[in-house]
């Protein structure tokens, strides 16, 4: 195994490296909404159309994909969503910023889809550990968008960091086509994933909703509700998605390799309860305000984030172990990543929005329900993607 992990880790960096162009605009926003004139609400749909791409054509790109190599859909990806970030910094309107984030998403659906299939090819019987390290390509895409593009803020405008980041996700495109052949595997028909792929990917779905959510629109709030600068919010919102990573290195160490479903549930119904109760300190009523500082806040909200890393890890670690005990083969994994790519990327697209709108309309309290209720949602559907594979 220690032979592919190279391997592993540039697949992972390449996922990183898109979902940086998530990060970016959301530490931008303050100043890309003072420059084009948006409103919370669109500022929150900004941020979160990279996902568009996947919401709409997450399913069927997957199906596709699995008959093509899985290194051309990478680097074809990856070439896409620099092109797009290029134009993207060039938009001299809020349209035309949109259209680019649009093709950006297109790009981004490419990758998200097939490095995680090389990936699970690649590590063989250890594509538990190896997928718990992938589960963290968004935090980590985050938190360096965000900390780098918060920092570089402060001192030069906004759109040559668009033009830095565009660049940047070209890192690992010459080693892409250099990829071992251990990592292709292609499907020859057009195969569905079973159910219960379909159910672990809706309780995915709910989980990306409201921590993109949350993520996306808390540089925002960060500035709106406590005071914060623009490079303070950035990096606490950096802070705050890398801290998911603790989640998932733990999960890594103890969700396991076997087919039970308890243990996963469990950790599960952990990294979902604990962060929903954290969230009520963390977008405080009036009243308790009153005795929190702007540091408490972010102190809870990264907290939070922490545990909840173990729900990604877990869901990315059981995909393959539902294939199994649903009786499908492996070479699905790549159509189940697209599955997967549809619902977390609806939800990443419904996410920041949903929180921008709500806190618009009611105020940034009504965030911490919010996310309770979500919490509960998600976790129906692990549970019935559990089931849906015990009883197959």
């Amino acid at each position: 195994m220690t032979g592919r992990w190279p391997t592993i880790f540039l697949l992972w960096l390449a996922g990183v490296l898109a979902a940086a162009q998530l990060g970016k605009m959301a530490a931008l926003m303050p100043a890309i909404r003072a420059d084009l004139g948006l409103t919370l609400t669109g500022a929150g749909l900004m941020v979160s159309l990279i996902e568009a791409g996947g919401a709409g054509l997450g399913s069927i790109a997957g199906i596709l994909a699995a008959r093509l190599s899985g290194r051309g859909v990478l680097a074809a990806g990856s070439a896409l969503v620099a092109m797009a970030g290029l134009a993207a910094a060039a938009a001299p309107d809020a349209a035309l910023l949109y259209a680019a984030r649009l093709v950006e998403s297109i790009g981004y659906l490419m990758v998200v889809i097939a490095a995680p299939s090389l990936i699970a090819m690649t590590a063989g019987r250890h594509s538990a550990a190896a997928l718990a390290l992938w589960s963290t390509f968004v935090p980590v895409g985050i938190a360096a968008g965000t900390i780098v593009s918060g920092l570089a803020a402060s001192l030069i405008d906004w759109r040559p960091i668009l033009v830095f980041w565009a660049l940047a996700v070209l890192v690992t495109l010459p080693r892409t086509f250099r990829l071992p052949v251990l990592a292709e595997h292609r499907q020859t028909g057009l195969t569905l994933p079973p159910p219960a792929v379909w159910a672990l990917a809706l309780g995915f779905g709910f989980y990306t909703t409201l921590e993109v959510g949350i993520l996306g629109m808390l540089p925002a709030y960060l500035a709106e509700a406590w005071g914060f600068s623009i490079a303070t919010a950035g990096a606490v919102t950096g802070a705050t998605s890398a801290a998911t990573i603790a989640g998932s290195v733990a999960a890594a160490r103890l969700v396991g390799n076997g087919d039970s479903a308890r243990r996963p549930l469990a950790l599960i119904a952990v990294g979902l309860a604990l962060p929903a109760a954290l969230f009520f300190p963390g977008f405080p009523g009036e009243g308790l305000a009153a005795h929190l500082s702007g540091a408490m806040v972010a102190a809870a909200v990264i907290v939070a984030n922490a545990i909840s890393g173990l729900v990604a890890a877990i869901a990315f670690a059981r995909l393959p172990v539902l294939l199994r005990r649903s009786g499908a083969s492996l070479s699905l994994v790549t159509a189940a990543n697209g599955v997967f790519a549809q619902f977390g990327a609806t939800g990443s697209l419904i996410g920041p929005p949903l929180v921008g709108y709500a806190a618009s309309r009611w105020g940034w309290p009504v965030v911490a329900p919010l996310v309770a209720g979500l919490s509960l949602l998600s976790f129906a559907g692990f549970a019935l993607g559990e089931r849906l594979a015990g009883k197959a």
